[in-house]
C-alpha cells in the first residue's frame, strides 16, 4: 500500500505543503489565537482544547491552500510569496492595533491613497515583512520547488486549489473565516463583489422630489465634515481640558451628539451625503447627494479638501460626484496634499471662495481632523498637551503608551477648534 502511495503521490510536494502550512500558522495565526482567547472567560484546560480544535482546522485548511499551489512551480513561488506578505501586514495589525481585516477595513484599505498609506507604514512592519519574506523564499529554497510528473499528484493538487478558492468565496465552517488568510481572503472577495454588484446608475432625487428656495439672496451656508472627532474631547461639550478655547466665545453655538454611521470615510462620508439613514446604509451610492439639490437651485456649490473620496467619486452613470457640485478643488487635488501639511492650507482657497461669492453659496470643506496618525495633524504650536507620541517618520504609533495618545487626540482638537474659527 505504501509502495502504491509513494508511486502515484510526490512526498516531497506533501511536505512541501505541511512544512508551509505550519510556518504560516505559527507566524501569523498565533496571533489570531492570543487576540481570540484574550477575551474568553474559560479555565486554562479548555483553552488548551478550544486551541487544539482550532490548530487542527486552520493547519489542514493551509495545507490544501499550499498543496493546491503546488499545481505549478511558478503558481506556488507567487502564491506563497503572496500569503506570507499579507499575512504579516494582516498579523502586525492585529497584534499592535487590534485591527481585524473586516469587510469595511478592506474597503478602507482599497481607497487609501498614498498619503495615507505612507502614514500607517513602519519600521517594525518593514522587518516582519522582511523577515517573513525571507522565511518563505528560505523555505522555497530549502525543497527546490519543481512541477510533478505525477497525474495523481497534479489532480489532487488541483482539487485542493478548488477546494481552497471555494472556502475564500464561502467559507464551509465559520471557524476559517476568524483565521488567515481565508478571513482577508473572504472579506476582500465581499468587499470587492459588493461593490461590483451594485448598480452603476445613480438615481437623481432633484427630479424625483420637488425643491423650492426660500433662502436669502447672499447666504454662504459652510458644511465642515470632520475626522474621528469625539463628543466628549471638545471642551464645550464638559471636557475636562480647554480643548475649545475658540468655539467656547462663539455665541448661540449650538453642540449636540451625533453618531457616524461607519468609522471608514469611505462609507461615513458619503452616508452624510445621501438622504437614507444609517440602517440603509448600502443604498448611499444609488442616488445622488444632497449637493445636487443646491446646484439644481442655482447655489454656487463648492468642494474643497485635504482628504481623498475616490471610492464616492467614480463614475456612476449617468450622474457623477462631479456633476452634482461644481467643484474647486485645491490645486492638485486632495489626494495630491502634500504630507505634513495641515488643514489650514485649505484656508486661504476657503477665504476667496468666500470673498469672491456674489451669489448664494454652499461651501464643503473636508478636513483631515483626527484622522491618524495624531501627531502628524497639527503643527507644532499646538502641541498643548504633554507628553505626547513622536511624529518622526515611520516611527509606529503602537510604540505610544495610552497618556501620549489621548494627549495627542486632544490637540488635535485643539487644532479643530482653530481652524473652525480662522
Amino acid at each position: 500500500m505504501s509502495e502504491l502511495i509513494q508511486k502515484h503521490l510526490d512526498s516531497k510536494l506533501i511536505k512541501l505543503s505541511l512544512v508551509f502550512a505550519l510556518i504560516y500558522f505559527i507566524f501569523f495565526n498565533s496571533v489570531v489565537s492570543c487576540y481570540k482567547f484574550s477575551y474568553y472567560k474559560i479555565t486554562f484546560l479548555k483553552a488548551i482544547l478550544e486551541l487544539s480544535k482550532d490548530f487542527l482546522y486552520i493547519y489542514f485548511t493551509c495545507f490544501i491552500i499550499f498543496f493546491g499551489l503546488t499545481i505549478h512551480r511558478l503558481v506556488f513561488i507567487i502564491g506563497a510569496i503572496f500569503l506570507f506578505i499579507t499575512g504579516a501586514i494582516a498579523s502586525y495589525y492585529l497584534y499592535f492595533f487590534k485591527i481585524s481585516p473586516t469587510k469595511e477595513m478592506m474597503g478602507s484599505f482599497f481607497s487609501t491613497d498614498l498619503n495615507e498609506l505612507y502614514e500607517i507604514i513602519s519600521i517594525r512592519l518593514i522587518v516582519w515583512l522582511i523577515f517573513s519574506l525571507f522565511s518563505c523564499i528560505y523555505t522555497m529554497k530549502h525543497f527546490s520547488i519543481l512541477d510533478s510528473k505525477l497525474f495523481v499528484t497534479k489532480l489532487l493538487s488541483a482539487i485542493c486549489l478548488l477546494i481552497s478558492v471555494n472556502n475564500i468565496i464561502a467559507p464551509k465552517f465559520k471557524l476559517l473565516n476568524s483565521y488567515f488568510p481565508i478571513q482577508y481572503l473572504h472579506n476582500t472577495y465581499l468587499y470587492l463583489s459588493n461593490s461590483n454588484n451594485k448598480s452603476s446608475m445613480r438615481e437623481n432625487i432633484r427630479e424625483k422630489f420637488s425643491f423650492i428656495d426660500q433662502s436669502d439672496q447672499n447666504i454662504v451656508a459652510v458644511v465642515v465634515i470632520g475626522e474621528s472627532a469625539r463628543f466628549d474631547h471638545f471642551g464645550i461639550n464638559g471636557y475636562s481640558r480647554d480643548t475649545t478655547p475658540y468655539l467656547s466665545t462663539v455665541e448661540n453655538l449650538f453642540s449636540f451628539k451625533a453618531q457616524s454611521s461607519s468609522n471608514h470615510t469611505c462609507i461615513s462620508v458619503p452616508s452624510l451625503m445621501s438622504r437614507h439613514p444609517a440602517k440603509d446604509i448600502d443604498k448611499i451610492t444609488g442616488d445622488t447627494s444632497f449637493l445636487s439639490i443646491f446646484t439644481m437651485l442655482d447655489f454656487n456649490t463648492n468642494w474643497i479638501g485635504t482628504q481623498s473620496l475616490v471610492q464616492y467619486f467614480k463614475s456612476k452613470d449617468p450622474y457623477t460626484i462631479y456633476d452634482q457640485a461644481k467643484f474647486s478643488m485645491l490645486p492638485g487635488g486632495s489626494v495630491l496634499l502634500t504630507r505634513l501639511d495641515h488643514d489650514e492650507k485649505m484656508l486661504p482657497y476657503i477665504k476667496n471662495i468666500v470673498d469672491s461669492s456674489a451669489t448664494k453659496d454652499v461651501l464643503i470643506v473636508h478636513t483631515s481632523g483626527s484622522h491618524w496618525k495624531y501627531s502628524a495633524r497639527y503643527p507644532k504650536e499646538f502641541e498643548k498637551f504633554t507628553p505626547k507620541c513622536n511624529s518622526t517618520t515611520m516611527v509606529d504609533q503602537s510604540t505610544c503608551d495610552p497618556i501620549q495618545l489621548v494627549n495627542d487626540y486632544d490637540n488635535t482638537i485643539l487644532y479643530t477648534d482653530f481652524f473652525y474659527i480662522a
